[in-house]
């Protein structure tokens, strides 16, 4: 038995015959429409994470920023513990709030326009995040700022 082996086309009218010759073929068929079908379901199911990590990025900035804004009401930085790194006031409550950050490590530096004010409804906390997608060199805008706002009343 004597196997013909074919160099690969390097032109695109040879690439045209080989794609013919694959439809051809019944794996070819199976081979091409993997092909075309695997490319948008990937791409979906990269989008459903990203999606969901937007989405528990954002739901974990809105509790660090309820927790901190009860905390400023409390006032349980006052005192300097090490839930609020040893420090008072708003570097305080600041990594109070990086530390409620459950299953994030974040530096507080990443907390930017980090501010808690006395508003009429209380004590107002808010603060934005910069959220950095997993897939940065597919997606023409990287990173999306994310913000977070709570307010406890005395």
């Amino acid at each position: 038995m004597h196997l013909r082996c074919r160099p690969f086309p390097r032109d695109f009218l040879g690439i045209a015959g080989l794609l013919r010759r694959l439809l051809r073929a019944p794996d070819g068929v199976e081979t091409i429409e993997f092909a075309l079908v695997s490319i948008p379901l990937f791409l979906f199911l990269l989008g459903s994470v990203e999606f969901a990590r937007l989405y528990w990025t954002q739901s974990e900035l809105q509790y660090a920023a309820e927790a901190t804004a009860r905390c400023a009401t409390v006032g349980c930085c006052t005192g300097a513990p090490a839930s609020c790194g040893g420090t008072t006031g708003t570097a305080g409550l600041k990594e109070f709030a990086v530390r409620e950050l459950l299953g994030m490590s974040v530096p507080s530096s990443s907390l930017s326009n980090f501010q808690v004010s006395a508003a009429s409804c209380g004590n107002q906390v808010t603060f934005n995040y910069q959220f950095n997608f997993i897939a940065s060199q597919l997606l023409p805008r990287s990173s999306v700022t994310l913000s977070a706002q709570a307010c406890q009343q005395a």
